[in-house]
């Protein structure tokens, strides 16, 4: 009895000393980077995968890229298997071929002790160009992946210590901007050489015999974990259908559909039924298509579950070829990794909603903002800008209210948007407000996130913007009786006219004096309004996030000068109620559909 408690402490000592690992990586790769999409934006992951590849722990970043690090190893492994040395550093983006899409890179390390092959080090990372025929490389016109940037499948840069010098130019002059490049690869393989010094440190300290044991059981008990709450979701088959705006070329929108079937204590998620592959950059990678559906399951599974090997070995992914989640070669798929992949998850989740409810939250904002390029007059140098304070909010949930300002779903606000001043430190605009809108956040007993308002003005004497987006047709779902939040849109102001901005369009010139407004979405509701606190409502119309005449009509709360009119205010909820059951009564409203449940094929 005292050596199985001796061995557990030991494995959480170990697992725990595995997150802090990934996390040091994060910390290094923030600090020792340049560009501001990787020290301020933050959009980037570690992780760490053991001698065959599979995910052992990731702490830092991205979940849409730390959980695709498997992917990317295992692709290594299948290139060079028996060729993989000590000193050895190989990269990779290829989504045909273990990436997430061009613009991710991932820096792959292996650590060996004593001449065997023990873990991979990961750091996949957002770079701000990689080539293709638009700067920053998403291309809304884009109809094959060669257009869309330079393709690399898993390839060795470094060989025994040494740097393939070679390989590293060919990759680094398929870019507009080199020299960032350079320095953000290089911070990559630093962060991997610091993880790899720490595994290394572990395994002198406690042997490669009980490190290996210690990382197989923690990959064990997280599968057990994680089929255990399977296990406690009713068995049967639970469909929801979500949709992306358009494509770009075609104005119809793009289905996604998913039935999740749950059988004892195994969980498939089935994308059959989904759009074939479309024209457009929107078409998903398998990698990212299989990670979306495993954040969008193991969120709804427990947030107590590790997020590594072992809790994916339990969501089988039916991925249809030739679809909108696999298509075929040569395929653009640039903006997959923030739309379709937050569609993606928002769909899962309103099945599993479906199976156990009060347990998924509203929809997100999707992503809607412009890059921005052209020459910086201040110092002569090109540059690419990205609008990350252009970001939406999230969605409420149980218990909770949506929080304002969120990267994508497929994000889980793991991008950090840089404040104000460094964003026109780092890039030719100013800003001219940034706020929250009121009357834009998903009503509900917990409501969303409000809507922001945002916008700048370029001062370059020549510049482009290329727009790119979604939610401009489909707003954040509302969950349980929630409100939908509102869309996004944006406008862009060219020698004093405004024209509105596309979801997806191709670059536009900009003079200098011009202005881009733009609009993002305020997270969807949860509950129904009319049970929301007054007193929260009255705080919110305070903060101006809720109008008076919003918190009257949609919560039915009245307000004095002073406060909340409870008279008044239980009168209001008392009409509502009444004619609700009216209408129940005379057959006037729809009645859900039943979900298939226990018991049923």
């Amino acid at each position: 009895m005292v050596k199985d408690s001796e061995e557990i402490i030991l494995r959480t000592v170990i697992a725990n000393r595995l997150d802090s690992i990934a996390g040091e990586m994060g910390l290094t790769l923030e600090h020792a980077a340049h560009s501001p999409i990787f020290a301020e934006a933050c959009d980037f992951a570690c992780c760490i995968c053991d001698g065959q590849g599979e995910l052992v722990s990731q702490l830092s970043g991205i979940p849409i890229l730390a959980t695709a690090g498997s992917f990317s190893v295992k692709a290594v492994l299948e290139h060079y298997n028996g060729e993989i040395a000590d000193g050895d550093v190989f990269i990779i983006n290829d989504p045909y071929d273990g990436g997430n899409h061009l613009p991710d890179i991932g820096i792959i390390t292996p650590v060996f002790f004593e001449g065997e092959l023990l873990f991979f080090c990961v750091s996949r990372a957002h770079h701000g160009d990689i080539g293709g025929s638009t700067a920053g490389s998403y291309n809304p016109r884009a109809t094959e992946i060669f257009q869309e940037g330079l393709r690399i499948p898993p390839t060795r840069l470094v060989r025994r210590h040494k740097m393939d010098e070679e390989v590293f130019r060919l990759i680094l002059i398929n870019t507009r901007n080199p020299g960032m490049l350079q320095s953000d690869l290089l911070a990559q393989m630093g962060a991997n050489r610091i993880a790899v010094k720490r595994l290394g440190e572990m395994i002198q300290r406690y042997t490669a015999a009980t490190v290996k044991k210690a990382v197989k059981e923690i990959l064990t008990q997280t599968e057990r974990l994680t089929r255990k709450r399977i296990g406690e979701v009713p068995d049967g088959n639970y469909h929801a259908v979500g949709y992306v705006d358009d494509d770009g070329f075609q104005e119809a929108p793009v289905k996604i559909a998913v039935t999740v079937r749950i059988v004892g204590e195994a969980m498939l998620i089935d994308f059959s039924g989904t759009h074939r592959q479309v024209t457009g950059f929107i078409n998903t990678s398998v990698v990212t298509a299989t990670t979306a559906a495993g954040i969008a399951a193991l969120w709804f599974l427990g947030a107590d579950i590790p997020r590594n090997g072992g809790a994916f070995r339990c969501i089988d992914v039916v991925l249809p070829e030739g679809s909108l989640v696999n298509p075929k070669e040569p395929a653009p798929m640039t903006f997959c990794t923030l739309t379709p992949a937050s569609e993606i998850i928002t769909t899962i989740f309103m099945a599993l909603n479906k199976a156990v409810p009060d347990r998924v939250c509203a929809g997100y904002a999707s992503y809607n903002g412009p890059t921005f390029f052209g020459v910086d007059p201040r110092n002569n140098r090109y540059y690419v800008g990205f609008s990350f304070c252009s970001l939406g909010s999230g969605g409420a949930m149980q218990g909770y209210d949506g929080k304002a300002y969120m990267a994508a779903m497929s994000n889980f606000g793991g991008v950090k948007t840089p404040d104000i001043e460094s964003n026109e430190v780092q890039y030719p605009h100013i800003t001219l407000y940034h706020e929250m809108t009121a009357d834009t956040a998903g009503a509900g007993e917990y409501r969303g996130g409000a809507g922001m308002r945002y916008g700048f003005e370029l001062y370059a004497e020549s510049s482009h913007i290329v727009n790119f987006g979604n939610g401009l047709k489909f707003a954040p779902q509302g969950c349980n009786g929630g409100g939908d939040g509102s869309f996004n849109g944006g406008y862009f102001v060219h020698h004093g006219i405004a024209d509105a901005f596309d979801g997806k369009e191709a670059p536009r010139e900009a003079a200098k004096g011009d202005k881009v407004l733009l609009f993002s979405s305020g997270g969807g509701g949860w509950g129904d309004p009319k049970k929301r606190d007054p007193q929260k409502v009255y705080e919110d119309v305070l903060d101006g996030i809720v109008s008076k005449e919003a918190a009257e009509s949609v919560y039915a709360v009245a307000l004095t000068e002073g406060g909340v009119d409870m008279a008044k205010t239980r009168k209001l909820r008392e009409a509502g109620e009444n004619a609700n059951l009216a209408k129940k009564s005379d057959g006037s409203m729809d009645h859900p559909a039943e979900t298939e449940g226990r018991g049923e094929s």
